[in-house]
């Protein structure tokens, strides 16, 4: 079942999201750049990231490579992430997330924008169940963000946008930004949302096809999703990435750096734990 949306996912992404020319010009085989990094920037309670053929526990200020990791958070836990893009992602309790494809090219030298990605990234991500929020950076033209689950395929553009994963359905709440989701093959054009909709797509049967609800988001829920993606917003202040050398046997091959950065003076604002927040949905 899985990797029937997987294919579709690859195939909106092929046919809908670039015309057969541009998508030839941004084929990042031509310019391979570095493998792509995850940064676990807050983590709390119980999980597992598999990568690299292992199978860790989330430990906080870590890095490692994206492509291939599975996260899965049990009850009342929680982690965000920075992706090497500057995107970054909170994943709620009970969440499962797999990365199965996020490729960047080598980063632009001289960045004068520290909220611009360093570079074109194209990145596949597929959330069996749960919650996940995004709070991307600034995309750059060219840039591919595909986030499936089972009953839906979501092409993100910018910027926050939360996304809630049952077996029966799939809900997707944009914040600020522009999405489009899609509800399966035959769908074509897909549905834009607008900042404060919110999109529920369930899954066809035999005798129906797959549906997709646009409406407001509900008012008592926008605190919860707000918090919860400033998480991911918040995740994103605490590393920077560079590219450097790596001379730890890897042939001095170009390896993308993840730099924690430390704050000049602490916070005082309060600011709300995730595990106080109720699950929306």
């Amino acid at each position: 079942m899985k990797a029937t949306h997987k294919i579709l996912a690859a195939l909106f992404t092929f046919a809908l999201i670039f015309p057969s020319g541009a998508y030839a010009q941004l084929q990042l085989g031509k310019k391979k750049g570095p493998t792509s990094k995850l940064f676990l920037a807050e983590s709390k309670g119980k999980g597992t990231i598999q990568t690299g053929g292992r199978i860790y526990e989330p430990k906080q200020a870590s890095a490692f490579d994206a492509p291939g990791t599975i996260i899965e958070t049990k009850g009342e836990a929680y982690d965000a992430f920075v992706y090497s893009n500057g995107t970054g992602m909170y994943i709620d309790a009970n969440t499962r997330v797999e990365i199965d494809r996020f490729v960047q090219e080598p980063f632009q030298p001289d960045r004068n924008n520290a909220e611009a990605e360093p570079s074109i990234s194209q990145s596949d991500v597929f959330i069996a169940e749960g919650f996940v929020g995004i709070c991307t950076s600034q995309l750059v033209s060219g840039t591919s963000m595909i986030y499936s689950t089972p009953q839906a395929s979501i092409n993100i553009r910018g910027q926050k946008v939360a996304m809630q994963v049952t077996a029966e359905e799939t809900i997707v709440y944009l914040l600020e930004g522009d999405v489009t989701v899609r509800s399966g093959s035959k769908d074509v054009g897909g549905t834009i949302l607008h900042p404060g909709e919110q999109a529920v797509v369930r899954a066809g049967t035999a005798d129906s096809p797959p549906t997709i609800t646009v409406s407001p988001i509900d008012k008592d829920l926008l605190s919860s999703l707000d918090d919860r993606v400033a998480v991911a917003c918040n995740a994103k202040k605490t590393v920077s990435f560079e590219t450097g050398n790596d001379v730890t046997g890897n042939g001095g091959e170009t390896q993308i750096i993840a730099n924690p950065t430390v704050p000049m003076a602490m916070p005082t604002g309060l600011i709300v734990s995730p595990d106080r927040i109720q699950p929306g949905g």
